[in-house]
This record gives structure tokens, sequence and C-alpha cells, in this order.
């Protein structure tokens, strides 16, 4: 239900944007972008060092990220498609307390790609739903040592985009990932982690 009113708040969004878009239209085919915006990634975080162990249903990584987008779209009538790949970096982070030692963990960089499917609601705006692959790296460091993970997931979500002009084009969107668990050993302890993310961002792309 969280997930639904997070999107429903970035679809009321830009459908008030929408309403005083220019006569401009969003192009067809290649584009390139950067995006930046804020991260929220909840982990059901566990950890077992011998007979002790330690769980957590909701620790929050929060921070900026910021990254760039390719992708290829074209128009149908007012349908439009497009193939995204992305990349970026996290800067979210968060402590908490196991077995008497703190471990941080930290959401790093991250890329996949996605298709994209939207429906033109004025001549220069539009509404739109993602889905695609995402592949995220995280650090768990504690006492001097770390490990890495990447987590394989799923990352969905809405946004819109409206012209500036027949080049250049904003969007604001919210997605939310589904990642695999991963297990890691920091410090002789086992860690494993189920992360979920949440990120609102904002961009620009130029059609070239």
């Amino acid at each position: 239900m969280k997930g639904v009113k997070k999107a429903s708040i970035v679809v009321g969004a830009v459908a008030a944007f929408a309403g005083s878009a220019q006569a401009a239209s969003i192009p067809a085919g290649p584009y390139v972008g950067i995006v930046g915006g804020y991260e929220i990634t909840t982990l059901k975080y566990s950890a077992s060092s011998g007979a002790s162990s330690t769980e957590v249903d909701s620790l929050a990584l929060k921070g900026l990220r910021a990254g760039a987008i390719l992708g290829w779209g074209a128009w149908g009538n007012d349908i439009y498609g497009a193939l995204e790949v992305n990349g970026a970096m996290s800067f979210a982070d968060g402590d908490v307390s196991t077995n008497g030692d703190k471990l941080n963990l930290e959401s790093k960089e991250t890329y996949g790609a996605s298709l994209l499917f939207g429906h033109r609601v004025v001549p220069g705006a539009l509404l739109y739903g993602r889905v695609g692959l995402q592949r995220m790296k995280a650090t768990a460091s504690s006492g001097g040592a770390s490990d890495n993970e990447w987590f394989n997931g799923i990352r969905a979500g809405v946004g819109g985009m409206w012209a500036l002009s027949d080049v250049v084009t904003f969007r604001l969107e919210y997605t939310h990932g589904f990642y695999e668990s991963e297990k890691s050993n920091v410090g002789g302890s086992t860690v494993k982690l189920d992360p979920r993310e949440n990120i609102f961002q904002a961009g620009f792309t130029v059609g070239f």
C-alpha cells in the first residue's frame, strides 16, 4: 500500500505539470539523459555468529543518488514505448548493532535495463510505467572488515515526462526494486540481506 501511495503522488504531480506543458513534442529516436534523486532502501537483515543471532525487520538506508540513461523511443498514435539502459551511483547508508559490534550497510552502484510504456495526456506530456531488470551492489562493513554483494532483481515504477523543446525532455518518477536475498561474511558474522529499494528521481533527456 505504501508503494501505491508513493506512485499516486508522482502521477498526481505529473498530471498537474502536464496542464501547463507547451506545444513542443516528446521526440522519438535515440536519447541520453541524466537523473538524480533520493533513495530509501529497506532491508530485512539478519546476522549470526556462533550461537548468537540478530534480526532487523526494516533497516532503512537513505541517501542521494545520481546516474545516466541511454534509450530509444518510438510513437504509435498517442502511445509511446522506449527501451532504456541505466547506470547510477547511490550514497544511501545505515547502521545497525549486531553481536555487540556496529555494522554499516551501504548501497553502491547499480545498472540495468527496462521497458517504458506511456500515453500522451496533452500534446507535450505523457504518463508512463516501466518494468525491467536491475543489478545493485551493496557493502557491509564492521570492525575494519567489509564485504561486497551484488543483488539481482526487478525494478518497476511510474512517472511522467514533458517536452521543454523538440529535443529536451524533463521527467519525474518513482520506482520500486525487488531483489533476491544474499549472504555475506563480515568480521566473523554471517549477514543475510534482503533489500527493497524506493527511488524518487527527476532528470533531463536530450534526443539526437
